[in-house]
């Protein structure tokens, strides 16, 4: 193993390595009425990378969730768009969903605050 993997696809390859625990999605999964749930493998990735990007960039977990939706390099930036495509794969018009999320800062800022800001 002399490549280093790097980008949210390199998850799928550590998957079983990482610290983060996400005991609740493991349980049980109820269906009911609302929103469904996110996905254990979309929650997992994003922490994984919030707490790698806030580490080594210093900064907060929301600075370091709209650098994750605002990356640069064209691999990484494929990758995230890979997740949201899983993520948005339920909803009736998921391009528009995806389109969203990656171009509009407020709808950014709102899925921080009604998800991710919950799992840390």
């Amino acid at each position: 193993m002399g490549s280093k993997h790097t980008g949210i696809m390199s998850l799928v390859h550590t998957i079983g390595k990482t610290d983060i625990v996400i005991a609740p999605e493991l349980d049980k999964v109820k269906k009911g009425i609302g929103q469904p749930k996110i996905h254990w493998f979309v929650k997992k990735t994003i922490c994984f990378k919030v707490k790698q990007y806030s580490k080594t960039y210093k900064v907060s977990t929301r600075q370091a969730f709209l650098k994750l939706c605002n990356l640069s390099s064209h691999h990484r930036k494929t990758g995230f768009y890979m997740l949201m495509d899983y993520h948005f794969k339920n909803k009736r018009h998921p391009g528009y969903w995806k389109d969203r999320m990656i171009n509009e800062p407020d709808t950014q800022i709102n899925f921080y605050k009604n998800h991710v800001k919950k799992w840390f």
